[in-house]
């Protein structure tokens, strides 16, 4: 097996900056990419997926309990504020426009998986190992989430925008600096967030590149 995936192999670099200041950086990162996008959406100037946000607050919790019981330290702090952002804009979107929409088969086989990944995280938390499996469930229940959303920004790709999404994924690149465990669990978090944002905002930007969009509206 390849030596990144070697478990508890600590990681030495030349930095600086300690692997809980890069942590800490990285969360602020994944904050100050919120900040934007929920005041464009309380402008009603991005139109948020209420399924995918909603769910992505649950998995989210599940994410950050399972992540940290897996062996996560410094690099937690992104999976932190992965939680806080989607509630809010959860919270903004149903103030402004209210109400809940029947969920389909995709969103209800997220939201089972992200509930069999809490359950799951509550037998095991206390064992590192045994997280680990919880935390990849949540993954991908997370994954089913975000599926409502990659379709809308194909369709109505001037209905979101994509700096926040970049900015998110800038503040997960950063966290991989913050790992001090070498294991699999503990890359595959950063890895997995850095890819499902850039899918979200690829089409974006591809949009507003291809019809040459005023700078000031891919934020």
């Amino acid at each position: 097996m390849r030596a990144w995936l070697k478990p508890h192999i600590p990681i030495k670099r030349r930095c600086s900056l300690s692997e809980e200041e890069i942590g800490l950086v990285s969360g602020l990162l994944v904050v100050a990419s919120i900040i934007p996008y929920s005041i464009r959406t309380y402008q009603g100037k991005i139109q948020p997926i209420l399924t995918s946000w909603s769910l992505w607050t649950l998995n989210g919790l599940a994410l950050l309990l399972t992540y940290k019981s897996s062996g996560a330290e410094a690099n937690v702090w992104p999976a932190v504020f992965g939680f806080t952002n989607p509630l809010l804009i959860t919270i903004i979107v149903l103030l402004r426009y209210g109400g809940w929409t029947k969920p389909n088969r995709v969103e209800i086989a997220c939201l089972v998986f992200g509930l069999l990944s809490l359950g799951l995280w509550l037998g095991v938390r206390e064992n590192k190992e045994m997280s680990q499996y919880a935390l990849y469930l949540a993954i991908v229940a997370d994954l089913f989430a975000a599926i409502p959303t990659i379709e809308f920004v194909w369709r109505q790709p001037n209905g979101d925008r994509p700096f926040a999404w970049a900015l998110f994924a800038v503040g997960y690149g950063l966290a991989i600096f913050a790992i001090t465990e070498n294991t699999f669990a503990n890359w595959v978090l950063p890895f997995y967030m850095i890819c499902g944002s850039l899918s979200v905002a690829f089409p974006l930007a591809l949009y507003r590149w291809r019809h040459k969009v005023p700078l000031s509206e891919w934020v």
